[in-house]
């Protein structure tokens, strides 16, 4: 369960009213599998629906910076963290649609997926942009209310929260690594067993 404290707080309304509808969307798909009973139509119907409000509060977070005159240093990272997610969540789309029975082992790895990467992508660098906007509001350039928060420093149990999710992202990122490299070897070896079948099959033509 990914529960909401004061330390995901942006102080942004919209931000943090968005943020707390997608940790309830996550919560609710957790609740669902652990039901047990429920329909793979429910689960593709709320995997879709996380999906759709994250996606959704990413544009808006976009326009807040653009409209917001965000550092580009700033805008341009966060926009990337943005699209690697996307790119990573648009594999868990069509999660249910082929009825796998490992349907629930892949819902599970969605779960973890974006709890680590919301924690991480919350407390890291949403608050890093909200710290922005707020000095920006208050007459620094963006220049200067990017550059007054390189040396900002976090309390420790913050740190902690996201230095254990990036390191939980890697391992997930390592395990994934781990099963395209077997994958590539499997199809690697059936092109091998398709070159030699073929080579039989026209020596046995030609003779």
């Amino acid at each position: 369960m990914l529960l909401w404290s004061g330390s995901f707080e942006t102080k942004i309304d919209f931000v943090d009213r968005h943020h707390k509808e997608i940790f309830q969307l996550l919560n609710n798909l957790i609740n669902k599998m652990q039901q047990g009973n429920i329909s793979h139509e429910d689960i593709d119907s709320a995997v879709h629906l996380l999906i759709h409000h994250t996606k959704n509060n990413f544009h808006n977070e976009e326009l807040l910076m653009l409209e917001s005159h965000v550092d580009q240093r700033h805008s341009a990272m966060h926009h990337m963290e943005h699209q690697s997610f996307i790119y990573d969540i648009d594999n868990f789309s069509e999660i249910s649609g082929s009825y796998d029975r490992r349907i629930t082992g892949k819902v599970d790895k969605l779960v973890r997926f974006m709890t680590f990467w919301l924690t991480y992508h919350t407390l890291g660098t949403d608050k890093l942009m909200a710290a922005q906007i707020a000095n920006i509001k208050s007459g620094m350039t963006p220049q200067q209310a990017y550059d007054s928060l390189k040396d900002q420093k976090q309390d420790p149990v913050t740190v902690k929260m996201i230095q254990d999710s990036l390191l939980n992202l890697w391992l997930e990122s390592k395990e994934r690594c781990a099963q395209l490299e077997k994958k590539c070897g499997e199809f690697e070896k059936n092109i091998e067993e398709l070159k030699v079948e073929l080579q039989i099959m026209t020596f046995t033509h030609h003779n």
